[in-house]
C-alpha cells in the first residue's frame, strides 16, 4: 500500500534523512522516500499506516509534523531546523 504524507518542519537535507530514518522505523513500512519540495513522505507499507503512527515517529525525531495541504507552504520559524 502506498501513502503520501505532507510534513511540516523540514528545512534541509539533514531533516530529510532524519525523517526518513524515523519513518523507516515504523513496523510494516517497506520503503520511505522523503522530499523537501514538496515537503512530503511517500510510504510503501504492508498495510495502511495511521497518521497517529507517523506523527509519533516524527515527534520523536524532532520538530516535524504531519500537516494538511494548506499548511505545507507555511514559512519556517527560526530555529526549526535540525541543523541549529
Amino acid at each position: 500500500m502506498k501513502q503520501q504524507v505532507a510534513i511540516k518542519g523540514m528545512t534541509c537535507s539533514g531533516c530529510v534523512k532524519t525523517v526518513e530514518k524515523a519513518l523507516s522505523g515504523i513496523e510494516g513500512i517497506k520503503e520511505v522516500s522523503v522530499s523537501l519540495s514538496p515537503p512530503q513522505a511517500v510510504i510503501q507499507a504492508d498495510s495502511a499506516i495511521s497518521t497517529a503512527q507517523v506523527q509519533a515517529a516524527l515527534s520523536k525525531a524532532g520538530n516535524y509534523d504531519v500537516v494538511g495541504d494548506q499548511e505545507v507552504n507555511e514559512p519556517k520559524k527560526s530555529g526549526d531546523c535540525c541543523c541549529g
